[in-house]
């Protein structure tokens, strides 16, 4: 079992490119030589992570062009070879890489826009739940809507952007060219796979946005009120601007469920709520 993994792994060396001592387990056979059979092997691997970063990044990859995409791609494999047994999952460090790694680094879009496609892939991966309705939350009485927990999608995720990588990522879609990528102040986003399924991003205003951030981060109804009062100043405004983004929220299906305190007086031993 030892000589397997060490054969094993000095294989996976082989394939990244590192020292390896492969050649020297391959049978000689008429044709080709051990190193050029086992070349083989490796630009194959390197072409398949290619092409999954060339599909799954392919807004960035017009962005970028044929040549920097494939200085992209040759600096990414390099500092983060795949390790990890789905290919879904390979691009997970695209974004640091892009903020980090020069000449990428000087460009933030770069990285914003590679990870608005990630979240993309993530939200379309993501398990699927119930989602939660107005009618579902009728059973709660007013005095313990303070205590309310609500539980985001597992498909949502949220997004600042402080370059316009999401509306380059639009234009690019539709052939059109992109805008510039500076941006006046930040702008927000909710990506979500809709009831039909279909993957989407949706605007967000700054209240809707730290509202929904409150909520993900598991903050009680009475503390998302108080986060939308100090961006409104008022508490009145506040409050009902989260009232407005909770309904907005139920319509679209961006909640799966709601939670109460355990052993409250009117509600007892009660937790989870799922849709009905």
């Amino acid at each position: 079992m030892a000589d397997l993994a060490k054969l094993q792994q000095a294989f996976i060396d082989m394939l990244n490119g590192a020292a390896s001592d492969l050649t020297n387990h391959i049978a000689p056979q008429p044709g080709l030589d051990a190193k050029d059979r086992a070349a083989i092997y490796h630009n194959a691997y390197r072409i398949r992570l290619t092409k999954v970063l060339e599909q799954d990044h392919e807004m960035l990859g017009r962005y970028l062009g044929d040549d920097l995409f494939d200085q992209l791609v040759e600096g990414y494999l390099a500092q983060y070879p795949s390790c990890d047994p789905s290919l879904r999952h390979f691009g997970d460090r695209l974004p640091t890489f892009l903020a980090h790694q020069p000449p990428f680094s000087a460009h933030g879009i770069l990285s914003e826009m590679a990870l608005f496609e990630r979240l993309l892939l993530q939200a379309f991966d993501a398990p699927d739940d119930t989602r939660l309705t107005i009618q579902a939350l009728q059973q709660v009485p007013a005095n313990l809507w303070p205590n309310v927990m609500f539980t985001l999608h597992p498909s949502v995720r949220l997004l600042c952007c402080q370059f316009a990588a999401v509306e380059s990522w639009q234009a690019l879609k539709q052939a059109d060219t992109p805008p510039q990528p500076e941006l006046p102040a930040s702008r927000y986003w909710l990506i979500v796979r809709e009831m039909d399924l279909r993957t989407a991003f949706h605007p967000l205003s700054h209240s809707d946005y730290v509202c929904l951030k409150a909520i993900s981060d598991g903050l009680p109804f009475s503390f998302v009120c108080e986060a939308a009062a100090r961006l409104h100043q008022d508490t009145e405004t506040g409050t009902h601007a989260v009232m407005q983004l909770l309904q907005k929220a139920l319509n679209a299906g961006w909640l799966s469920q709601y939670t109460l305190p355990v052993n409250t007086p009117d509600q007892p031993d009660k937790e989870n709520h799922e849709a009905q």
